[in-house]
């Protein structure tokens, strides 16, 4: 008899490289319930980084733990510049909450959806902490929206952690969920997270914390001139094609491709921080 394969699909915690692979089914029946820890050795998934991913007995991912002997002595080198007026550096964020978790942020700040940290326990980032460093992302009027919360999560009363996530992803339909284990639960928008993963690790080749707030920054000031600029043509318009308004941009933004994704979050910020009413302008 052929044996069930199972595939998941982790994201390397360190660098948001993500891959299919595929898992024995024995590995997951095993256990009734509970948690299995699966070592992705390097290769598997990116080309620099070993992991190993959390999931239930169900495959379901739960999240991730970094393999990394230098990871203590680096938490030591990076705790002394949280003295300086940048509470943490971008590094160090991500080693905190997982690459794509600190993406995600972005994109939940940047759009305007609630957020919340799955946690059973306390932190040593605060939530006012994390609020004041995404905030200082983004420029006025957009910033400051919505802070980010905490949903408890308790072992002895959900021994089973895919069945309570399941519960929350189905009272919380419209928030992005992460937890400590650096996976992401929910994402609620319909687009990915390809533009703020690459201003992310853009930023990463910055050392200066401050430089890399500055680079994530100037990014999304670029792109919300560029969402300010296209809702000056959907204004002055009754109805426009799709086509039509992808052409005006791209012959307009000199400095921005616009191409379908581009696109795509354009209208995303338009609807959820601008006007509904614009985006019905657009016909396809």
């Amino acid at each position: 008899m052929t044996e069930e394969i199972n595939i998941l699909k982790p994201a390397c915690p360190k660098c948001g490289v993500s891959k299919r692979i595929p898992i024995p089914g024995s590995v997951f029946s095993q256990k009734s319930f509970g948690l299995i820890k699966i070592q992705v050795p390097q290769g598997a998934v990116c080309e620099d980084h070993q992991f190993i991913v959390i999931a239930d007995n169900e495959a379901r991912i739960i999240g991730y733990e970094a393999i990394d002997v230098s990871v203590s002595k680096e938490e030591e080198e990076l705790l002394p510049e949280m003295e300086s007026e940048i509470k943490f550096p971008l590094k160090y964020l991500v080693h905190k909450l997982g690459f794509n978790s600190v993406a995600g942020l972005i994109h939940a700040k940047l759009f305007k959806y609630d957020s919340f940290i799955i946690r059973s326990d306390e932190s040593d980032i605060s939530l006012e902490d994390l609020d004041e460093y995404f905030d200082n992302m983004i420029p006025e009027p957009y910033n400051n929206s919505i802070k980010i919360d905490t949903i408890s999560y308790d072992d002895e009363i959900f021994p089973n952690p895919g069945y309570f996530y399941s519960l929350v992803t189905n009272q919380k339909t419209k928030a992005f969920l992460f937890n400590p284990r650096k996976h992401i639960v929910q994402m609620p928008w319909r687009t990915n997270i390809y533009y703020e993963t690459h201003i992310v690790n853009y930023a990463l080749e910055r050392s200066d914390p401050k430089e890399q707030i500055k680079v994530i920054s100037d990014s999304i000031v670029r792109f919300i001139n560029d969402a300010e600029f296209a809702k000056t043509i959907l204004d002055n318009v009754k109805k426009i094609s799709e086509k039509d308004f992808m052409k005006t941009l791209d012959e307009k933004l000199a400095l921005t491709t616009i191409n379908k994704y581009r696109m795509t979050l354009i209208k995303e910020f338009l609807r959820r921080r601008i006007s509904v009413d614009l985006i019905k302008k657009i016909k396809k």
